[in-house]
């Protein structure tokens, strides 16, 4: 699987939580054959975003980190 056919797969909100330094959106995919979600974690400090997002990918019950190792389990099948 390449970024772009990933960037393809629908994807939609299933929670969000509200923590005073952290705020995290959970998303899973719509396609029904694949165990695949995500976490975007935005920072907060003061009830303001601070720094960079980042993003945890969940595929058959195992977190990656990054997209390219997801990518690259994915891609080991």
């Amino acid at each position: 699987m390449t970024k772009e056919e990933l960037k393809k797969i629908p994807f939609r909100m299933v929670s969000h939580l509200s923590m005073e330094d952290e705020h995290c959106s959970t998303y899973k995919a719509v396609h029904p054959f694949l165990d695949l979600g995500m976490c975007i974690h935005q920072p907060y400090k003061d009830g303001v975003p601070k720094g960079k997002s980042y993003t945890h990918y969940m595929w058959n019950g195992k977190v990656y980190k990054s997209l390219e190792k997801l990518l690259d389990a994915m891609n080991q099948i």
